[in-house]
Formats: structure tokens, C-alpha cells, sequence
């Protein structure tokens, strides 16, 4: 392929943003209405695997908007670090609303987001990483992380209760949420990284990773609800096969191949 043809190509696909304020809200509002229905009607529970998908949607965004300064390997660190905020986050604000059980999510969000907030702050100006975009980053992937851990907790259980979140620890179901949820997160931005990145292809396999944990979160719900975890299995893997096959194709329909000249194309004798 010409180089003429590459940028032909490479202007093609050139897109303009989805504004980082406008997933953070689709996030957030998206999110608390899946996991209020999937906690309200259990034949619904599949309804949470909506938020699962829009919670690792604003996670990967946020994810991908720090990352874009290069902070390479640190890419992990910042999730496991934001995750981890943001389970401790979601355990206070559910003990701390035993009696108001319905707030539950929204205190166990703000007490997130105030924590990534924290470790925002101490990032950029303890650690002296100096990312313009830290602070902001870090908060909605804190938040994003604690609503991602809710859905998954009432896509499971039909609730979102203290009980049932010591059910899911006690049975070690809380591991499987936080090692999937981390990577569902994480992996599009180091799966898409290169000079070539951009929103449209990462976020489409954000949505395929989030798809991906519906269906493990339908397995696991099958321990306590039964019938409606079937319905969240079919749910998660006809969504993960649509997202996914859109990615497949925005991948090769982006793909360049262009010959350098610096590795033969036959081995010379």
C-alpha cells in the first residue's frame, strides 16, 4: 500500500471524540438504573449486566484518557490502585446504609469518587507524576470501578445488600468480580495501544469486555437466583458476540499494511 493510500486510509477513519463528560454521565446514570432494577426485580437481574457494560465503558475511558500521557507499565497500577479504592468504597457506603438500604449505591459512588479524588491528588503532586489529567482520571476510575462492583454484586444476587455482599465474599465470588472487572477496565487500552489508538475502537472493545463479565456474572448467579442467571448467560454472550464483532471489524477495516523495504519479501540465495 502507497503511503498516499495509508493516509487516505488513516484520514478515513479519523473521528471526532465522544465528550469524556458525556460517558462519564452515561456511566453514572446508566449504571445506578441497572443496578436499582436488577435489585428490584430479580427476573430483571440481567438489566444489571446493562450497568456491568456502561461502568466498564467510563472505566476504560477514564483508563485510556491517563494512559494517553505514557505512563506505560503504570497503566496496571493505576487500575489495581483505583479498584481497590473503590471496593473499599462500595463495603463502607453499604454498612454505612444498613437502614437506608436504597442509597446504598449512590453514598457507596461518592465515597468512591472522594477516594480517587485522594489518590488523584497524591499521585500528581506527592508523587510528583505531574498528569494534568490525574486528579480527574483516577476519580472516574475509582467511581467507575465501585458502580462496576455493585452491578456485578446485583446482577448475582438480585441485591445489593450487606448480606448479600458477605454472601459473595464468603463463597470467594468478590475475587472472580475484581479480577474480571479490573481487566475488563484495563485491557482495551493495552489491547488497541499504538500510534494508531483512538476512542471509537477502544471503547467497542470496552463494551466486548464488559459483555464478556456479564456472562460470568450469570454463571455465578445461577448459585442464587437460579432461572434468571440463565437469562443474564444469554444476554451477555449474544451482547459480547454483537460488541465483539464490531470490533473484529472496525480492527481489519483500520488495519495498514505497508511494505518498508526493510525485510525482503523473499529469501535471497
Amino acid at each position: 500500500m502507497s503511503a498516499g493510500a495509508c493516509s487516505a486510509k488513516a484520514g478515513a477513519v479519523e473521528e471526532k471524540k465522544i465528550s469524556n463528560n458525556l460517558i462519564a454521565v452515561l456511566g453514572i446514570v446508566g449504571s445506578l438504573a441497572g443496578i436499582y432494577v436488577a435489585s428490584m426485580f430479580n427476573f430483571l437481574a440481567f438489566v444489571g449486566g446493562v450497568a456491568i457494560i456502561l461502568a466498564t465503558l467510563w472505566g476504560a475511558n477514564g483508563v485510556r484518557t491517563v494512559a494517553k500521557y505514557g505512563i506505560g507499565t503504570g497503566v496496571p497500577s493505576v487500575g489495581m490502585v483505583a479498584l481497590g479504592g473503590a471496593v473499599a468504597a462500595v463495603f463502607v457506603g453499604i454498612y454505612l446504609t444498613t437502614k437506608t438500604v436504597l442509597l446504598a449505591p449512590v453514598v457507596a459512588l461518592v465515597l468512591a469518587l472522594l477516594t480517587g479524588l485522594l489518590i488523584g491528588i497524591s499521585a500528581r503532586y506527592i508523587l510528583k507524576m505531574n498528569i494534568p489529567v490525574m486528579v480527574r482520571c483516577m476519580t472516574e476510575i475509582c467511581g467507575a470501578g465501585a458502580l462496576l462492583i455493585l452491578a456485578h454484586v446485583a446482577t448475582i444476587t438480585g441485591s445489593f445488600e450487606l448480606f448479600y455482599l458477605r454472601s459473595i465474599s464468603e463463597t470467594g465470588i468478590i475475587m472472580m468480580v475484581f479480577i474480571v472487572g479490573a481487566l475488563g477496565i484495563l485491557h482495551p487500552y493495552n489491547a488497541c495501544l499504538g500510534a494508531d489508538e483512538r476512542q471509537g475502537r477502544t471503547l467497542k472493545l470496552a463494551l466486548a469486555t464488559g459483555s464478556a463479565q456479564v456472562v460470568l456474572a450469570g454463571i455465578a448467579s445461577l448459585y442464587f437466583l437460579g432461572l434468571p442467571g440463565i437469562i443474564t448467560i444469554l444476554f451477555g454472550a449474544l451482547a459480547w458476540f454483537v460488541t465483539y464483532s464490531i470490533f473484529v471489524k472496525t480492527s481489519f477495516e483500520e488495519g495498514i499494511v505497508f511494505n518498508t523495504g526493510l525485510i525482503p519479501e523473499v529469501e535471497h540465495k
